[in-house]
């Protein structure tokens, strides 16, 4: 008998400290060794030869509520070289939070390919906000609200949302907002459509980038009295950033993380694309990008993520009508990758810090994932850098009409991943059934 179930030899083996060759060999659901050259038996020997070896790639925010639901999200995510995802389990107004978690889980445990924690999406948080010390004994530490959406109901003003960070802490856990000042931008929204002015061309006039930052720096204000811990999810704009850097600069516990679409698109994107390039915060203008890149390159920035919310609509529908949102996951990785480290925006370990070791860290679930030491659960992608491949709709796996990046030409792509021992994805074709996934309480500790 076998001493390993895989031996993978002579790859690059990438961590957050650096790049070495080295082997990896998995026993059962661990690492079980990484070292130089290994020469123990085992069932299968894969040969890295000239591609490097990532630990497995966390999506911190993904939404299996819309055209892809928890099977689907997760088998998307997969063909993108993703092992784990954080969903957000969204309570909307009339929901009770704890039933949501609690259909969540079971949905994911019984459909999801991915192994997967939760998020508490408050969307009431005035009703909602009680259940947070419960549902942080089911092992759900992190709650998201919105200072945006007034008119559609979700809301938190800031009185909810003091009074929900206060919870919050006392329960151990962490707030998170999406941040844009949700009444200065319906004002603006009203004024540019009360003037009948095209709403393509003056959307991001609607949604502009300070209004970003002076919600960050209320949430974290905020937070900051209460004591809690806090995440900014989908940063966008370079003075959001700046804010953040200025919070950590003080020593506050506060999270940040961006998305591929603001790392790689602009706002033309939108006059070009007009309802497919909708999503929120919006997409903006070349020097927010460069900030962006360079609040990952600085650490302001820990976390890249997808935002996946593929929703139904087309080039041709009603802007203003038009839902927020697009698909991501898939493609995340080979445009981080292809963005970033091709073009020397960041180091490849930078990446592996910020796309997996930085997000297990944050929600409690660093070293078992984010790592490649042994012990760790043997959750793992095997990235060939000179593969060339062309990003196309018909080819993703998502339920979307549609993808942002129709065309785009990217260098280096995952071609083969692990989870927990099991070979999850090999050639494009996925080897485990829906309900491989495990729930995973995540935990906060900052």
């Amino acid at each position: 008998m076998s001493q390993f179930d895989f031996l993978i030899r002579n790859g690059f083996v990438v961590t957050a400290q650096g790049i070495n060759k080295a082997d990896v060999s998995i026993a059962g659901e661990k690492i079980s060794e990484v070292s130089r050259e290994i020469t123990a038996d085992a069932d299968e020997v894969i040969d890295a030869s000239g591609k490097y070896v990532l630990p497995g790639i966390i999506d911190p925010h993904t939404h299996p509520v819309y055209l892809d639901d928890l099977k689907g999200l997760s088998r998307t995510a997969a063909h993108g070289g993703i092992t784990t995802v954080i969903h957000y389990a969204y309570a909307k107004p009339g929901n009770e939070l704890l039933e949501v978690i609690d259909n969540y889980k079971e949905d994911g445990e019984a459909r999801s390919y991915l192994d997967f924690g939760l998020h508490g999406g408050l969307f009431d948080a005035e009703n909602q906000a009680e259940d947070v010390p419960k549902a942080v004994e089911m092992g759900v530490n992190s709650f998201k609200m919105f200072m945006t959406y007034a008119k559609l109901g979700w809301m938190t003003d800031d009185y909810q949302l003091m009074r929900t960070m206060d919870i919050i802490a006392e329960a151990g856990g962490m707030g998170m907002v999406h941040a844009e000042n949700g009444l200065a931008t319906d004002y603006l929204q009203d004024k540019y459509n009360d003037k009948g002015l095209d709403p393509v061309e003056t959307f991001l006039s609607t949604r502009p980038a300070r209004l970003e930052a002076e919600a960050i720096n209320r949430a974290i204000s905020m937070a900051k009295v209460a004591g809690c811990p806090i995440y900014i999810p989908h940063l966008s704009a370079k003075a959001g950033v700046e804010v953040v850097e200025q919070a950590k600069r003080d020593g506050y516990p506060v999270f940040g993380e961006t998305c591929p679409q603001y790392l790689t698109l602009t706002s033309d994107r939108v006059l070009s694309d007009g309802p497919l390039a909708k999503i929120g915060p919006p997409l903006r203008e070349q020097k927010d990008q460069d900030g962006l890149w360079e609040g990952l390159r600085s650490g302001t920035i820990e976390t890249i993520a997808s935002d996946h919310a593929p929703k139904p609509k087309k080039s041709g529908d009603d802007f203003f009508d038009a839902p927020f949102g697009s698909p991501q996951v898939e493609t995340m990785l080979a445009l981080a990758y292809d963005g970033g480290v091709n073009r020397g925006k960041l180091t490849l370990p930078q990446l592996v810090e910020r796309m997996s070791t930085n997000a297990a860290k944050i929600f409690g679930l660093y070293p078992e994932k984010g790592s490649l030491k042994e012990g760790s659960d043997a959750d793992l992608v095997i990235f060939d850098p000179e593969m060339v491949h062309t990003i196309e709709n018909e080819t993703q796996h998502s339920n979307a009409y549609y993808t942002l990046y129709e065309g785009k030409e990217c260098l280096g792509k995952p071609v083969s991943t692990f989870q927990r021992g099991k070979r999850l994805l090999d050639e494009g074709e996925l080897h485990v059934e829906p309900g491989n996934g495990k729930f995973l309480e995540t935990e906060i500790d900052h």
